[in-house]
């Protein structure tokens, strides 16, 4: 028994089926041309350009998000100042800016946001509206005027709410509809699954 090697649980298993093969390498040095270092030079670039493409569709996915943003918040915020500096309380400037902000955002931002601008739509409108109302008259709404103002601007602003709501809906169903009828679009099968 001398000079045997004692074996391994490991070695007495087997060879491992469910690991890949490791495809064999050969060193440049070894016989690789000026053809193979080329081939691996336009691998690299090829690497890098759709790197950069993605940075790129990165970069403008923020934008997009950014300016949806500003949309959905600023055009109500800016409705809501015109309607206060031109007579009190929020009205018709406020409510068109409110939807056709919350429209743009709609078209503006990306797939999976669109849930993020229906959902926030009631929100901002309604923050916005009390908001811009306080600021405009903070001595009215001091102790129990707070709470009835607090009411009005609910109910004020819940016609405005519905609209805004609306209007992004009808903006997503139109993006939809247009996205899966050009070629190439959400409807073509681009093959590959969404693992790959």
């Amino acid at each position: 028994m001398a000079g045997q090697r004692a074996r391994t649980p490991y070695q007495d298993a087997g060879p491992r089926t469910e690991d890949r093969a490791v495809p064999a390498q050969r060193s440049r040095a070894a016989g690789g041309g000026v053809a193979e270092q080329a081939r691996d030079a336009r691998a690299q670039r090829a690497g890098a350009q759709r790197a950069g493409a993605s940075r790129r569709r990165q970069q403008a996915r923020r934008r997009g998000g950014l300016l949806a943003a500003l949309a959905a918040v600023g055009l109500p915020l800016l409705g809501g100042i015109a309607d206060q500096l031109g007579g009190p309380g929020v009205g018709i400037l406020f409510a068109v800016g409110a939807v056709l902000g919350t429209a743009a955002a709609a078209a503006l931002c990306s797939r999976t946001g669109r849930w993020w601008v229906v959902s926030a739509a009631p929100i901002v409108v309604l923050l916005t509206a009390s908001g811009v109302e306080y600021l405009s008259n903070p001595d009215k709404y001091q102790g129990k005027g707070l709470g009835t103002g607090a009411v009005r601007w609910v109910v004020g602003a819940f016609p405005v709410m519905a609209e805004a709501v609306a209007a992004a809906l009808l903006v997503i169903v139109i993006r939809t509809v247009l996205d899966r009828r050009r070629p190439g679009g959400a409807a073509a099968p681009s093959g590959r699954s969404r693992r790959g």
